[in-house]
This record gives C-alpha cells, structure tokens and sequence, in this order.
C-alpha cells in the first residue's frame, strides 16, 4: 500500500496561479480506468492487477476498496501488519470475483489513488479553479492558505477590500473543500479573513454555504453552473455577517475561568491546556466578549492539522449571532 507523507496544514506562501499549475501537473500524471470488478484481481503484494496494467494502492484508496467490498478495513489492516498479505488479497479477491459492478479506478504517478463507482461524475480541482476564475477577479482576491495534492483541495481567497467594521482588520471571504478521489463532495463556505493574526471563520450557518455537491448524480455542464451560481451568492452576504460580527462584540463572556475552560471543552472538545490558551488569547489579544472568544479558538486552531482546524473554524463560526 502507498501511504501519504505530508502533513496536511495549511500553506500560507501558494499563489491562485501557483495552485492551478500543480493542479495541472498532478492531472498530468493521472489516467483513469472503469473496469468491471469481478476482472479485477489483487496479488500477493497487495496490487490491483486488471488489463495489462499492475498498480499499488493508497492507504485511502485501499480503505475505500475495503469499503465497496464490504471488507472491514481494520480486519485488512490487522493482516496486512501481522505479515498475512496473502490472506488480505484473497478476503479481497474472494468479493471481487463474481461482483459484475463498474468500478471507476483513479490511477496518479504510478499508483492507484481512488477506487470509486462506475457513476461517479468527473468535475476535476483544475476545472474547478477555472470556473472561480470566472467569478473572481484576481485584481480583487487574493490567496490566503491552501493545501493541494492528489487527493484533495482547500483553498482559501480572500477579498482585498477590508470588510466595513471599525476597530476590525477583517476580509470577506471563501472556504472551498474538494477532493477528486471521493474523499469529500465540493464544498464551498463563507470564510473571514483576519489579518494581523492569519485567523481564519468558517460561517457555519447553513446561508453561508454556497454550495455542496456530491460528485454522483449531475452532469459535468450542472456541477459548473451549480458551483457559479453558488460563488455569485457571496457578494449578499457580506453585509449580513458584518452586522453578525458586531452583534457578537456586544456580547459579555463570563469571567469564571474554571466555568469557561468547561465551557469551551464542550463546544471544541480541545485539551485543558488548548481551553487555557483560548482564554488567555481572548483576555489579552481581543476582548472578553463572544467575538474575543471566537478569535481565541481561530486562533488556537492554527497549532493543528488541517482536518481539525476546519472543524475548529467551523464550531467558532457557528458562535456568531
């Protein structure tokens, strides 16, 4: 099995243009193949043979093969680890024969990066960033931390134009999420952007998601419209979560520290200690208000890996008002 070597944090240093070249050169370098399961067979050494071709697998991909066959892929794990690969490839192959299913395998440098279904729809991260180049200008955003390799996308664009908030260096942004191999759908979300301190919110009221699309049953014409459409919607909610954003400055936080730890280890499940640094951010860096505690969560946030700083940005943006 491939496993993946970086980190998933967030790069601050990326160009828009920077990201669709390596973008154009992952796709480059990917070939896909539908392939009717039951031609498929895997071999002692845990590689897909179909065809003329012979390919190992990522880790995710391995996971999401174990899922279309129903094998727990804990049970695949545990044997591959314990030096029984032989008995992994056939629990494997013992579902694959007979399975008269289309499999959609997704191949990137050489290895098998996806194994997904005959249905799945095909709208790729190049074509993506294509279509919010239509939308926004790159005389009026700018990038502001995004991550891309051959599994996933996130970005993050900000306008230029500070929001109308006084005392606040804030931009309006989006958040967008996809992956290419199934990993997600394509999501695209409000975002905040603060400055002085590279915080990042996440709005997670269901108005501030522009638009989620699985890639499973719409055309590849309805994925580029949808995803437009949702980027358009963008420029009516800025005012809205400007006024959300002084609303939640008004608002008192209590000052039992022992009450507020507990407090913010329920909302974000963070460590005693992550929950201290929170409290100390708010009372020194912002404010004791809801708004300083959101910004002393974002901020936090930044210590941690991707995945787990979306989810933080997110449980902050929904304390908005």
């Amino acid at each position: 099995m491939m496993t993946m070597e970086n980190l998933e944090r967030i790069n601050t240093g990326a160009t828009f243009e920077s990201i669709l070249e390596k973008a154009e050169a992952i796709q480059a370098k990917c070939h896909d193949y539908k392939i009717k399961a039951e031609n498929i067979h895997m071999n002692n050494e845990l590689s897909l043979k179909f065809d003329d071709q012979e390919l190992p697998l990522s880790s995710f991909a391995t996971g999401e093969l174990c899922g279309k066959l129903s094998v727990p892929s804990r049970y695949f794990s545990r044997l591959v680890e314990s030096g029984n690969k032989r008995l992994a490839a056939d629990n494997i192959n013992n579902w694959l024969d007979g399975d008269r299913r289309v499999f959609f395998l997704r191949e990137y440098g050489g290895h098998i990066r996806g194994v997904l279904s005959g249905s799945y729809s095909v709208y790729d991260t190049p074509e993506i960033l294509k279509t919010i180049s239509e939308v926004f200008s790159p005389s009026e955003f700018k990038m502001k931390g995004s991550f891309i390799n051959e599994e996933r996308l996130h970005l993050r664009l900000v306008e230029k134009e500070m929001m109308n908030i006084e005392g606040e260096d804030l931009f309006a942004g989006i958040t967008l999420d996809s992956s290419d191999v199934g990993r997600s759908g394509l999501s695209v979300k409000f975002f905040i952007y603060k400055q002085v301190c590279t915080n990042g919110l996440v709005i997670a009221r269901s108005a501030a998601k522009l638009f989620r699309q699985k890639h499973i049953g719409i055309t590849h014409d309805d994925f580029a419209k949808g995803l437009k459409e949702g980027l358009e919607t963008f420029y009516t909610l800025k005012d809205k979560i400007a006024e959300s954003i002084k609303e939640t400055n008004k608002i008192p936080v209590s000052q039992d520290v022992d009450e507020l730890v507990e407090k913010i280890k329920e909302k974000t499940k963070l460590s005693d200690k992550a929950a201290e640094k929170v409290i100390e951010l708010m009372n020194v860096k912002y404010a004791p208000t809801q708004w300083g505690l959101i910004n002393g969560i974002t901020e936090v946030a930044q210590d941690f890996t991707l995945e787990t700083r979306l989810q933080l940005e997110e449980i902050a943006g929904s304390m908005l008002v």
